[in-house]
């Protein structure tokens, strides 16, 4: 699980299932208020064992959550039965 925390005040603002749904959010956000809302924000991952790992700290989340969102979805791309790769 992905979370979005406010470093100034240590609380949690958001939990996202998947780093999609993050580059969603922060996306929407920057597009509406511009990259200021980034500063004091970091993103943290958790895994099922409880293992924390931070991904990035303000505008850095950005290009690491784009980064992690192709990853996610180069892996979960299946090509079709009949599709026969090139190469």
């Amino acid at each position: 699980m992905y979370e979005l925390w406010d470093g100034i005040t240590n609380n949690m603002i958001d939990t996202f299932e998947t780093v999609s749904a993050a580059d969603r959010t922060l996306s929407s956000s920057v597009q509406k208020h511009g990259l200021t809302v980034l500063s004091g924000l970091f993103l943290l991952f958790e895994d099922n064992e409880e293992n924390v790992e931070l991904i990035a700290e303000g505008e850095a989340m950005l290009v690491a959550i784009k980064r992690l969102a192709a990853e996610e979805r180069a892996a979960s791309h299946t090509p079709p039965a009949n599709h026969r790769q090139v190469g």
